[in-house]
């Protein structure tokens, strides 16, 4: 028996399909402005490319946006990327090398000890 989804359960599935509308219709549009821009005399078809490539960049710019913004949601939750992971197991083993030396020089001073 099917039980009907949850209200977050429809609102992941509104969501999911609302997304995937808006990329068929992209497609959509962007065939569209190819196709005009292949039937436009020569004289005028630069309007399409300009077009066409500020849509390019705008996504790319778009990408490297979204891409900062999930890295740093991934941060908030408590993850690290890769490279950060290294970077912090390096910082951690110089802290710990000095914490050592200092737990090493209050030794000696306790014991009476010069150096």
């Amino acid at each position: 028996m099917n039980n009907p989804p949850s209200p977050a359960e429809k609102g992941t599935f509104a969501f999911f399909a609302a997304w995937l509308l808006l990329h068929e219709k992209a497609d959509d549009w962007i065939r569209d402005a190819l196709r005009r821009a292949r039937e436009t005399p020569e004289d005028f078809r630069h309007e399409y490319q300009r077009f066409l490539v500020a849509v390019e960049q705008e996504k790319e710019a778009l990408k490297a946006l979204l891409s900062e913004a999930f890295a740093n949601e991934i941060r908030q939750l408590g993850f690290v990327h890769r490279d950060e992971a290294s970077s912090l197991r390096s910082e951690v083993e110089d802290l710990r090398e000095r914490v050592r030396g200092l737990e090493e020089k209050l030794e000696r001073v306790a014991t009476g000890e010069k150096g």
